[in-house]
């Protein structure tokens, strides 16, 4: 589970910083890392871990805040 929150931090993060470079996006749920981490992340780990996906999706997107302040 610890190793699924990290790919999908990294994946949001990666995501996030692609997407900023487009104008016509709204800042927000798609310029956002902690946003798009999460509802990129949400279907697959509820589908995987069941209610505790919830939780996992929630890790990962500060995760990926993390990621984007701190690297």
């Amino acid at each position: 589970m610890i190793l699924n929150i990290l790919g999908a931090a990294a994946l949001g993060h990666l995501g996030a910083e692609f997407l900023s470079q487009f104008e016509r996006l709204p800042q927000k749920p798609f310029k956002c890392n902690m946003c798009l981490t999460f509802w990129l992340s949400i279907l697959p780990f509820v589908y995987i871990y069941g209610y505790d996906g919830l939780l996992a999706s929630a890790l990962a997107s500060i995760v990926s805040e993390l990621i984007y302040k701190y690297l």
